[in-house]
């Protein structure tokens, strides 16, 4: 009998939760201990959520999503696919920005966009000018 070759088991909702939770408490420069006073749960509980070890209801996940500013999806993304989604500490920074430097944000993104698009090359071939 031969052996399947070792594929990576998929990682498991809470654990994806957990380690999401994990970062943008990280990113948010708060501690378990805030953030559990924050939430208003044990300090317990909030270790369990980050350690994939507690399921939760989708009242809390709300309340993570809410608290967060990010969208309750991002929760549950793993770490490997989110390089394919918008950071959400990113989005949740510019979410804060006045509507007026949020559109300067923006102008300097396409700026920055606009200047590092790869640019059709142009034609080598000589061009004619027209006879005087």
């Amino acid at each position: 009998m031969k052996k399947k070759p070792h594929q990576k088991s998929p990682i498991s909702a809470a654990k994806s939760l957990g380690h999401n939770i994990a970062a943008l408490r990280k990113a948010s420069s708060l501690t378990q201990h805030q953030l559990a006073a924050a939430l208003g749960v044990e300090i317990e509980t909030i270790s369990r959520y980050e350690n994939g070890r507690l399921n939760t209801s989708l009242d809390q996940v709300d309340i993570f999503a809410t608290f967060f500013n990010v969208p309750v999806w991002t929760l549950f993304t793993p770490t490997d696919l989110t390089a394919s989604f918008p950071d959400p500490v990113l989005l949740t920074k510019m979410r804060s920005l006045s509507a007026k430097h949020r559109t300067t944000l923006e102008e300097i993104i396409q700026v920055y966009y606009n200047a590092h698009i790869t640019k059709p090359k142009k034609s080598s071939s000589p061009t004619t000018t027209p006879d005087k």
